[in-house]
């Protein structure tokens, strides 16, 4: 049986890589965005102690707008010998507001960040994406999971990618020994596996 769900974020980095990782994890399942859904975008203060606590806030922020189920989650970079990496839009900008410099220019400030944190530890470092999940049926039914990747965070640029997405250029996944920006379509699932394993356990409840 097909099934709509919105995915609550306006990130279109996000959006496409949610929806092609959908694809393999549901097939017959479809992600909206809120604009697609014809709902406001909604801004969330993220004020959760854990990654589960903010994905559940965004998703309860849009479950007042729709009877939809929706798709929130919320993602963390675990560093080794740094723990996890608080808020590096923030630190990396600096004094700059995001509104006053365009995607470039903050995707250049967020390369700068990571690799400087990668130099402090000769050039590369062990660390873990992890990613919380949150779905919430029509009927406030709330279900969760995680993934986690390991990789290891270089200051080397191995490619470009989206700049929502300026990290994936500066790391090798430890699943496929390659940089994620360098995979051929068979490593990017290899790699993305975690992702699409949590993502069929949240949208199998909906069946």
């Amino acid at each position: 049986m097909s099934s709509c769900i919105l995915l609550a974020t306006n990130n279109e980095a996000k959006v496409l890589r949610f929806r092609k990782l959908i694809q393999y994890a549901s097939p017959k399942t479809t992600l909206l965005t809120p604009k697609e859904a014809d709902i406001s975008s909604v801004d969330v203060e993220e004020t959760g102690h854990t990654l589960l606590e903010n994905a559940t806030l965004k998703a309860r922020a849009y479950s007042r707008l729709t009877s939809l189920p929706i798709l929130a989650n919320d993602t963390g970079f675990f560093v080794k010998g740094e723990g996890f990496v608080l808020a590096p839009k923030r630190t990396a900008l600096g004094i700059h507001s995001d509104s006053r410099i365009n995607s470039k220019e903050i995707a250049e400030a967020m390369l700068a960040f990571w690799k400087s944190i990668a130099r402090n530890h000769g050039g590369q470092v062990d660390a873990t994406w992890i990613e919380s999940f949150v779905l919430i049926h029509p009927d406030g039914t709330l279900h969760a999971t995680e993934s986690r990747r390991e990789i290891i965070l270089t200051d080397q640029e191995f490619g470009h990618t989206h700049p929502d997405m300026p990290l994936r250029s500066l790391y090798i996944s430890k699943l496929t020994n390659k940089p994620a920006v360098m995979h051929t379509e068979e490593e990017e699932l290899l790699e993305m596996r975690p992702v699409i394993d949590a993502l069929t356990k949240l949208v199998i409840t909906l069946s």
